[in-house]
């Protein structure tokens, strides 16, 4: 995070999505036609994921060696449940249903990305700094996020919702909706060690949406950090997602 490798990175995305944004303008496809290329780059992103994490694992007893796919990887993070919706907003006949998921789209696409390339987390996950370059992660890590960046801002060129205040009241919902879910998912899929019956520790957790672990590696000791953790968490996603519905809502208003 915020290495040399880091900054070109940022740059070659800047690149990407500016390039992006004026092809559009010249182009003026339609917005199905831009979700099913989303969709291309979202399967191209997911076996490039895979195929590059899986790695064999032995056994127990050393006995047989079967290929193992880290649970921090499982499509589970809120980007990554991105690509359902991308589906299910292309292929619905529902025009509700397809404007809802557009609207939750737009802002957590933006800043979901925004976040993402600003603190890439597969620096402390998967690859080294040194890797930036070298490996399919990064390139899959740093595409991916400037495209559906680049269609939040699609979404909003495309003009075919009519902004409403309840849309953002729909996207907080299903954000919290969402990120309370990810409290048991991530429980789930942890990895805990009883003693007597007792859990002493946990030797794992994949931190599915950051709802166990703030993405700076802030230490947090008592249950009390993390309520706090919580709070700041929840108002900053007010916040965000308000900023980034607010503009569209006073311009139809002005309109």
């Amino acid at each position: 995070m915020f290495s040399v490798q880091h900054f070109i990175w940022l740059g070659i995305c800047a690149i990407m999505f500016a390039s992006a944004i004026a092809l559009y303008k010249k182009k003026k496809p339609s917005l199905d036609r831009v979700l099913d290329i989303c969709l291309i780059i979202c399967a191209w992103s997911e076996i490039t994921k895979v195929l590059s994490v899986l790695e064999m694992v032995p056994s127990a007893n050393g006995t047989i060696m079967r290929p193992y796919l880290p649970l921090n990887h499982l499509p589970l993070h809120m980007c990554s449940i991105d690509i359902i919706l991308i589906y299910w907003a292309r292929h619905t006949s529902s025009t509700q249903t397809r404007e809802k998921l557009l609207a939750y789209l737009y802002p957590t696409c933006l800043y979901g990305s925004l976040l993402a390339l600003a603190m890439p987390s597969i620096f402390t996950t998967s690859i080294s700094v040194d890797q930036a370059f070298t490996h399919p992660m990064a390139y899959q890590f740093f595409i991916y996020h400037t495209m559906i960046g680049s269609l939040s801002a699609f979404i909003v060129m495309s003009k075919e919702i009519e902004w409403k205040k309840s849309h953002y009241f729909d996207a907080i919902k299903y954000l919290f909706f969402m990120s309370f879910i990810s409290l048991y998912v991530n429980s789930i899929f942890a990895s805990p060690t009883y003693v007597d019956g007792k859990l002493v520790s946990v030797d794992f957790w994949p931190n599915f949406f950051f709802t166990y672990n703030n993405p700076l590696n802030i230490p947090m000791t008592k249950m009390s950090h993390w309520y706090i953790y919580m709070v700041i968490i929840a108002v900053l996603a007010i916040v965000l997602t308000w900023l980034c519905f607010y503009p569209l809502i006073r311009k139809k208003k002005e309109k």
